[in-house]
């Protein structure tokens, strides 16, 4: 028979209340995404299945979170769910919904931090970079593999995690397994936020435009921000009264996915506030370019120590003379920057050398000594 429990304290109302908004607002970020690349002539790429996916998982998540407290007794004592409703085992429904939730949370984060990755190695095409990212893959893949294993596997028989009457069960350490899994995570969130800042700020631009690129990008805090008191959370759990002491972790374990999603959907949002886009998903501008800023170096060229040439570049006292404009096209520096939205005046160099070709003697040509 199941029981529908009363809604009687302030943890229950703030767990279904936040449930709610923990499903539209990732929900509407998600759709707005799309928008955005329909807007801008983009096709949908595996980043964006990736975050529909992770978005649909996040709404399934929510749902568990707000059945766990009108089904299973969240914000309640034990005991009391015992004596006011009958209830054999206190906690054995909860214990299910646990199972449920941190599937859901394991899953969802890691597809919503591999589609994030994803769309940072089709702007930063840097090898370094595609390098550090395929060893994140990796780590991201484990992690999610060991949360959602130790869900399945802390107790044996599998049936014993709810069911503490089978002889012969046992459990291992709940507390460690969830901090080990929560220490872990809060360390990707800070790896994918570190990810790109040195490429952002050794670009050749304004300070004022590396500071606003580096703050969409490190808009990825607010994660590990989430993800380090709900760390903190789970230290206050008191497995023996876990329906009546979990409500706090189990509203910021429901919050972390949705401030993923929401987060990683809002630094590609850029075409929905203006902008021309052409049929292959580049943003237009109006304008002429900037005038050109003339400079030169007092750098020369070396002489090529290379007698095997027919051709030799001589060094010239005049140097070289570099011409830097500013243009007003999208910036491409660093890789397929339009599928981020950041449209920005790019810093293109011409460089102009002074080179004369003269060909090397040959000894036919050297005139002979008559006497």
């Amino acid at each position: 028979m199941t029981v529908i429990f009363p809604i009687e304290t302030q943890n229950q109302r703030s767990i279904i209340a936040c449930g709610i908004a923990f499903s539209l607002l990732p929900a509407t970020v998600v759709f707005l995404r799309v928008l955005a690349r329909r807007k801008a002539n983009r096709p949908l790429d595996s980043s964006d299945y990736l975050i529909i996916i992770a978005g649909v998982l996040a709404v399934a998540y929510q749902a568990v979170v707000i059945s766990s407290v009108l089904t299973a007794g969240v914000g309640f004592h034990v005991a009391d769910i015992e004596r006011r409703f009958g209830l054999e085992s206190g906690d054995s429904i909860f214990m299910k919904h646990l199972v449920a939730m941190q599937v859901f949370w394991g899953v969802t984060l890691a597809l919503c931090r591999i589609s994030i990755i994803h769309l940072f190695t089709k702007i930063f095409v840097v090898q370094s970079f595609v390098m550090i990212a395929r060893a994140t893959y990796v780590l991201i893949i484990l992690w999610a593999l060991a949360a959602v294993f130790s869900a399945f596997l802390i107790c044996q028989p599998f049936e014993y995690t709810w069911n503490k009457s089978i002889e012969g069960g046992t459990c291992g350490n709940f507390m460690l397994s969830w901090i080990a899994t929560g220490i872990l995570n809060m360390v990707s969130d800070l790896i994918i936020l570190i990810m790109p800042m040195p490429y952002l700020m050794g670009l050749e631009l304004a300070l004022p435009k590396r500071l606003i690129l580096t703050a969409t990008f490190g808009i990825g805090i607010f994660t590990c921000v989430v993800s380090i008191i709900r760390l903190v959370m789970i230290s206050e759990v008191d497995f023996d009264d876990i329906t009546y002491t979990i409500p706090h972790t189990v509203l910021f374990s429901a919050l972390e996915p949705c401030v993923a999603i929401t987060l990683a959907c809002v630094i590609i949002l850029r075409p929905l506030f203006g902008g021309q886009y052409s049929s292959d998903g580049t943003a237009t501008y109006e304008g002429q370019p900037t005038e050109t800023i003339p400079r030169t170096s007092n750098r020369h060229f070396k002489q090529l120590n290379d007698d095997s040439s027919e051709t030799r570049l001589r060094p010239e006292e005049v140097g070289y003379r570099a011409t830097i404009a500013k243009s007003p096209n999208p910036f491409k520096g660093l890789g397929n920057t339009g599928d981020a939205g950041l449209e920005m005046g790019s810093i293109s160099i011409q460089h102009e050398w002074t080179v004369e070709e003269e060909l090397r003697p040959t000894s036919s040509s050297v005139p002979k000594d008559k006497n």
